[in-house]
């Protein structure tokens, strides 16, 4: 018997797929650098959001990259206002 329903991968990477055409059109190699480090940021929490099991996509994506992008910040020391 096999599956009805693809992984989370699986359809992360269905996903993936379909955005391959905006990463086509990206004009610099910042940008296509840029948008790679989404990928891979979407990628890094596959673990987790399969094990949440989250029925929106995208939801899981977005927190995946959100925090790949948050982890790269530089934290600021404690009791040191913040740099504007």
């Amino acid at each position: 018997m096999g599956r009805t329903a693809p992984t989370y991968r699986q359809a992360l990477e269905e996903r993936m797929k379909r955005w391959d055409e905006f990463a086509r059109l990206l004009t610099t190699p910042e940008e296509r650098a840029a948008f790679e480090t989404l990928r891979t940021g979407a990628r890094r929490y596959a673990a987790q959001a399969t094990y949440v099991g989250s029925p929106d996509l995208l939801e899981s994506i977005l927190l995946s990259v959100l925090l790949d992008l948050a982890r790269r910040l530089p934290v600021d020391p404690p009791g040191r206002p913040a740099a504007r």
